[in-house]
């Protein structure tokens, strides 16, 4: 997926809410070898998330700007790095980002291989 882009909602500062958010343009990342690359398909805002951007957290959590919110989701594998041997691409998995890791709220995003495989009895809503 290299040199592809996609967009993702961001802010540049704590307690901006909703009229901080932003609308941008980044590159699509690409996974290191211990990684995969998870293209988003369902979402939800966790109340971590407006509590990250209030600034509430920012003892336990600090954050780097800008930052893109949400920790929770799930989708289908795309690609996978040289050492990942438990997905593969076109898996379906849930994801539980660590605050101090990244969000996800884009439509592709890396993450370690600790992912859950969905079973064949869950399905996303479209």
């Amino acid at each position: 997926m290299a040199g592809k882009v996609m967009h993702v909602v961001q802010y540049d500062s704590y307690g901006s809410g909703a009229a901080g958010l932003k609308y941008v343009e980044v590159p699509v990342p690409t996974p290191k070898k211990d990684e995969v690359l998870l293209k988003l398909e369902a979402t939800n805002t966790n109340p971590i998330d407006w509590k990250i951007q209030k600034g509430m957290l920012r003892p336990l959590l600090p954050t780097k700007f800008p930052f893109i919110p949400t920790i929770d989701g799930g989708g289908e594998v795309v690609e996978v790095g040289s050492n990942v041997k438990s997905f593969k691409a076109g898996d379906k998995v849930v994801a539980m980002l660590n605050a101090l890791v990244g969000p996800i709220l884009f439509k592709y995003f890396i993450f370690a291989t600790s992912l859950l495989h969905f079973g064949a009895w869950l399905k996303l809503n479209r």
